[in-house]
């Protein structure tokens, strides 16, 4: 050993943990309050305050809470701050577009725009300081907690107390065949959409992790029937998809005799409980009702192809800068009215067409791009980068759904974090 050399020791945090300790151990603090904030706070809204300020004050709280993540999340912000600032500096000069009908909807809009982005970009930057494994009794708490409610939810009347949302007055409730579209703790159906793609996202996560072919069954046997008794057939189809590429990894991974009768003895117990299951089957037929009704509807080719469409032949005239920020989006609405522009291009409901609305192509491009970037730094199969890219630019709304924003960016961190253990 030279003389005069320095040994290098770990810094020291508090109660004597390495300061790398420290901030995972503040890291998941933080993590376990964002689940629980996101996951409960729509059951405090619509069974306990049941409309009024402080219910306001709590959608508000999960409006922000991307921001406050970002803000008080440990680790480092600067490899990827350019990219946040180009998109920050678009959204604040958007947000003052003259079009817009007030400043506070630009305001709302730089919030909802540059939600997840935050959050995704802080899991790139630290991904080293995200220890999901300490997450993994909670997660499957939750998941027991939801499919539990959502049972008894599909089972009991539309119109019951506990399948109201987070309304003052709740005159129609959604449904599917003759029951209720589930909505689980959430205040609405698309909160609890945005919680079967984290579970779906941490299927996928668990099976590169974990690799066990009866955990991973089970897993996917729930977000198929939670799937069926939400009535959401987006949900059903990303359950699919992402369930195909959690069994490839296994296939690719895992001896043949582990696999095969695993998988062969779960396709018989599922067939087998399906057929012994009245629920099981008046699930699947009441969701076979929704297929038909949208298949009568012509309703599928509006949300496919039909999302396309609306970007490429856009009808509005403000089509490369938008006519504001926030615009579209009905809490705005709701507190300060709708602009002329919204209100003369007509109907809108789809989240491409409503980004090209308020921040025509230069923000919609510009999403696309940040897109295509931050799911190429994430470890994954390039076919899961490539559905990943279709799904969140076309088809889940993460600016306008505030749970989508927080659950995306957890499920793909989780499905990251996974691989990269993988590869330790």
């Amino acid at each position: 050993m030279k003389t005069g050399t320095a040994i290098r020791t770990p810094t020291l945090g508090p109660g004597g943990e390495s300061a790398l300790e420290s901030r995972r151990r503040r890291m998941t603090h933080l993590l376990v309050f964002t689940l629980l904030y996101t996951v409960l706070a729509g059951a405090v809204r619509k069974w306990v305050l049941q409309g009024g300020g402080i219910s306001d004050l709590l959608l508000l709280g999960q409006l922000l809470l991307p921001w406050m993540f970002y803000t008080v999340a440990p680790g480092r912000r600067s490899r990827y701050q350019p990219f946040l600032l180009l998109l920050g500096g678009l959204l604040v000069l958007q947000a003052a577009n003259p079009l817009n009908h007030t400043l506070y909807h630009g305001i709302f809009g730089v919030l909802l725009h540059m939600g997840w982005w935050l959050m995704g970009f802080h899991y790139l930057e630290n991904r080293h300081l995200y220890c999901w494994d300490r997450l993994y009794r909670l997660v499957w708490f939750l998941l027991a907690v939801e499919l539990v409610l959502s049972v008894l939810q599909y089972n009991l009347p539309r119109m019951h107390f506990i399948n109201r949302y987070a309304t003052e007055a709740t005159t129609s409730i959604a449904f599917v065949g003759e029951a209720a579209r589930v909505t689980g703790t959430f205040s609405f159906v698309s909160g609890y959409a945005a919680w079967l793609l984290f579970l779906n996202l941490w299927t996928w996560s668990v099976a590169v992790w974990k690799r066990h072919v009866w955990l991973l069954s089970l897993l996917v046997a729930v977000g198929l029937l939670t799937s069926l008794l939400s009535g959401g057939r987006l949900s059903l189809v990303i359950t699919l998809i992402f369930g195909l590429f959690a069994y490839a990894h296994l296939l690719k991974h895992t001896a043949f005799h582990r696999w095969s009768l695993p998988i062969a003895l779960s396709l018989a117990v599922g067939g087998w409980a399906f057929q012994q299951s009245p629920f099981l089957r008046q699930s699947w037929s009441n969701f076979a009702s929704r297929i038909e009704d949208g298949l009568r509807d012509e309703e599928y080719g509006r949300r496919t192809l039909g999302v396309l469409e609306e970007v490429l032949y856009f009808k509005g005239e403000q089509a490369l800068l938008g006519a504001g920020l926030g615009g579209t989006y009905q809490g705005a609405r709701a507190l300060w009215g709708e602009s002329y522009y919204m209100l003369q291009y007509g109907g809108y409901e789809e989240e491409p067409e409503r980004i090209v609305l308020e921040g025509g192509y230069v923000l919609f491009l510009t999403r696309l791009f940040l897109l295509g970037f931050f799911l190429h730094k994430l470890q994954m199969p390039v076919l899961g980068k490539a559905f990943s890219f279709i799904l969140i630019a076309f088809f889940v709304p993460v600016v306008f759904n505030i749970y989508n924003s927080v659950f995306l960016a957890l499920g793909l961190g989780a499905v990251d974090w996974s691989y990269h253990r993988r590869l330790r």
